[in-house]
Parts: structure tokens; sequence; C-alpha cells
């Protein structure tokens, strides 16, 4: 490698993250640390999205508008950058069943879909408020069967659902739920039973769709304490499809959640040593059930065994 993959900090034994086996290195669980400021290979610029493959690589996005590629142990292995940055940079990724990568290219109205070494294979949307088109789409969710669900903030605040052949099939959350409209649905993902869970970051709770785009449930309200949320910037679906973890990018931390919205545990909170995040965008479940974090401001990603 031309740079350092391990910018800032790496704890312990880092090979032995692929099965999250060292002990934790901080009371807090941390097991490893990686990134560090900067443009180069495995530096980042304001990370704010990240995926990861069930049984492989880590996907990070940052506010240079490229997309990097690190193993499971936080080595970078490749990199691409997006074709226009000029408006805006993206802030969605989510690695599909069939290991495409699709990118929430925020500021041009469409998502970009790439194989995992970053070359090219399509796209889909435009910018509007009708069927067929987006506005700001902020993350994207591919279910079991190929269907796309794609988030979107500004004035169309809503899901849409496309599908396999990238062909529109319908918006979901357009209207009010639960007697308020989606503010800036910021994260989704689908369970196993193909129930898609939103991220409704600045109305700083959690909403249920079924498939249909029926709504079924929300759960929590602005606030600091265990079962509120402050800014809920992303949503991941567990490995055992059992809970929810939300990251909260005004909060500071991780929240776990049953099905039913009860809070589980949280984990994090404000500062700059490991295990506290700032402004933190997203998590995702790596291998063996590791939890990788992108902490945004301090130009990290924490992995820890949750």
């Amino acid at each position: 490698m031309a740079r350092r993959a391990i910018h800032i900090l790496i704890y312990g034994l880092i090979a032995a993250v692929v099965g999250c086996d060292p002990p934790p290195l901080t009371p807090s669980g941390v097991i490893a640390v990686f990134g560090g400021v900067g443009l180069g290979e495995g530096e980042f610029s304001y990370p704010r999205a990240i995926t990861a493959e069930p049984d492989g690589s880590v996907f990070v996005v940052d506010k240079a508008g490229r997309v990097q590629r690190f193993s499971p142990t936080g080595e970078f292995e490749t990199a691409w950058r997006m074709p226009e940055t000029t408006y805006g940079k993206p802030v969605g990724v989510a690695v599909g069943p069939d290991g495409r990568i699709f990118v929430a290219d925020t500021h041009y109205h469409r998502v970009m879909i790439y194989d995992r070494d970053g070359r090219h294979l399509g796209s889909f949307g435009r910018e509007g408020f009708c069927d067929g088109e987006m506005q700001l789409p902020t993350d994207v969710a591919v279910d079991a069967e190929g269907f796309i669900y794609v988030s979107e903030y500004h004035e169309n605040d809503r899901i849409t659902k496309w599908s396999p052949s990238l062909q529109f099939i319908q918006a979901i959350g357009a209207a009010p739920v639960d007697g308020r409209r989606l503010r800036r649905p910021a994260g989704i993902d689908i369970d196993d039973e193909q129930t898609v869970w939103v991220a409704d970051a600045c109305n700083h709770r959690v909403v249920r769709f079924a498939p249909d785009g029926t709504f079924i449930s929300a759960f929590g309200e602005m606030g600091c304490e265990p079962g509120q949320l402050r800014y809920p910037y992303d949503i991941t679906v567990s490995p055992d499809n059992k809970s929810l973890m939300v990251c909260e990018y005004g909060g500071d931390r991780l929240q776990w959640f049953d099905k039913s919205g009860k809070s589980l545990r949280t984990w994090g909170g404000s500062g700059r040593q490991a295990g506290r995040l700032w402004a933190p965008w997203g998590a995702a479940y790596g291998p063996h059930g590791c939890v990788y974090v992108v902490d945004s401001l301090n130009s990290r990603v924490q992995v820890i065994r949750p």
C-alpha cells in the first residue's frame, strides 16, 4: 500500500477481528479502530455511510465523494470516486444479496450501482417529485427478492420501491403516518419478513411498513434516555432478525431495540476516545456479528463486539 491503511489506532491483534475473538480492549467493547483524517488510502474526509458484506469486506463513503473498501480487519483494499461531485456527495450505501453495491448519490437524485471493485453497472432515478423521480436520496436497502427501497428527503420525504429490473413500483410513507409525515427518513433496512424499517430522523422515531407500503407502527420520541432518540440516521436489522440497531447522529450512540420498540441497550456517548462517538452517521453488522460504526467527526471506524 502507498499509504498506511490504519492511520490512527489499532488495538490488539487486528487479524483476530474477523471472528470477533479478542477480548475487548476498552471497557466499552471496542476491539479495533481504523481510519484517520485525510484523503489517502484508508483515511477519511468525514465518513458518513457504511455497509458490509456478511462474510467479507466493509465499504465506507466519505465527503470526498469516494467509496473505500476495507477488509474485515480494517486493511485498505480498493477505492473509487463518484462520477460527479460538484453539487454534493453521497450519504448512503448498501450491498445487495447478489453482491452489488448501491450508492445513494444524494445531490444527483439517483442511485448508482457498482460491483465490489468499483466497476459501474448502472443507475436509476432522476430529479423530481413524481413516480420514478427522486429528491435527495439518503439510503438504499435491497430485500432478499431483489426489490430496492430508497429513502428521500427534502420535499419528497418518502420511501420508493423499485423492481429488480430498476422500474418504479410505488411510493411508501408519502402521506402522514401516526399523525406526522416522514421528515428526513435517513436510514432504511428490510427484515426477513420483508418489513421495511425506517429511521425517521427529524421526527426522532422509527417507523415500520409492510411490504405493500401499509403503515404498521412507530416508536420513539426526542430525548437521551433509553427508548428515546436524537436524530436517528441509520437503522440495521440484526443478523438473527430479532433486533434493530439504530445509530443516533444527535445522540452520539448506538441503541438496540426489539421489534416492539423496547430499548435493549445503548453504546457510545459523546467524546473523542475509543468507545465514544462524535456525530456518527451509520453502523453495520459485519462478519461474525461484529459492528462497524462510522464515527464521522472523529474520521474513523470503530469495531465493537455488541
